[in-house]
């Protein structure tokens, strides 16, 4: 084996090393029975315990908080995967007056930092009056910028020669995108879905200001609140929290990862 190859494994293993020790810390310290213990790994299988879980499971509304961080990942998911991959389609395949423009205002909404947005948001979320509902939490994020330039960057390549036989059959645009394009757009609506379900499910900054009561907190809200206030401040809790919090997420692209690198024209042109 050559010497290149021996440093190129061996940085990328110190890279994953890197990436995974937090992951298996965090595992660790949430069977942790104490706070003390935490940073010292201690033989003693006494010190160890699920009353972590037993607390963040019995002491607190998470079975809510899972259902408002599902309610509200899954639609904000499903409503950007049909308008990002329309805006997406039209970006790429429909002759557009100020097509350009578009895709550009789309790059630089990209940049924007997301904090800029705060005040926006809020401020339109209570002169709406829904501060503390579904639509606060839903309405505001329904299109995603970087999925619709994830879904123009896939329709460029997608085959041309679907969209002729179509047309000579008498398909107009829309119909073309739902009936073919949507079809065999698998992988990119995949991929996108990885990225947007993830986002939101693990997002703290807009929940945290539009929902303050308990009964409407998402995970991230309540394990915060649950673990970092004044009366309760927990590592090993917190982690509890997290491991409980991570599992959706990781359940999600475990079920979905093989189709991530697909590419569009194997599924739409053979032979």
């Amino acid at each position: 084996m050559k010497t290149s190859r021996i440093v190129l494994y061996a940085v990328l293993g110190l890279a994953a090393t890197a990436m995974v020790l937090p992951f298996l810390w965090t595992l660790y310290a949430s069977f942790v029975s104490s706070d003390l213990n935490v940073n010292q790994w201690n033989w003693d299988l006494s010190a160890y315990s699920f009353d972590n879980y037993a607390y963040i499971f019995t002491e607190s509304r998470i079975l809510t908080w899972y259902k408002n961080s599902l309610l509200v990942t899954l639609s904000i998911t499903a409503a950007n995967l049909m308008f990002n991959t329309m805006a997406g389609y039209a970006l790429a395949r429909l002759a557009l007056p100020g097509k350009k423009i578009l895709f550009l205002t789309t790059l630089g909404l990209m940049m924007i930092p997301v904090q800029i947005l705060f005040i926006p948001i809020f401020v339109m979320m209570a002169k709406l009056g829904w501060v503390n509902t579904y639509a606060a939490l839903i309405v505001p994020f329904i299109v995603n910028p970087f999925g619709v330039f994830l879904m123009r960057q896939f329709y460029v390549d997608f085959p041309k020669e679907l969209e002729e036989a179509a047309k000579m059959d008498g398909l107009r645009p829309l119909a073309i995108f739902f009936r073919i394009a949507l079809p065999l757009s698998k992988p990119g609506l995949i991929a996108q879905a990885i990225f947007i379900f993830v986002w939101n499910w693990n997002s703290f900054p807009f929940p945290s200001i539009l929902a303050t009561t308990e009964d409407m907190f998402t995970l991230p809200v309540g394990i915060y609140q649950i673990t970092n206030t004044a009366f309760t401040s927990s590592v090993t809790k917190s982690m509890a929290g997290v491991v409980a919090m991570t599992i959706p997420t990781l359940a999600f692209f475990i079920a979905f990862q093989k189709h991530f690198t697909a590419n569009v024209a194997q599924s739409g042109i053979k032979g």
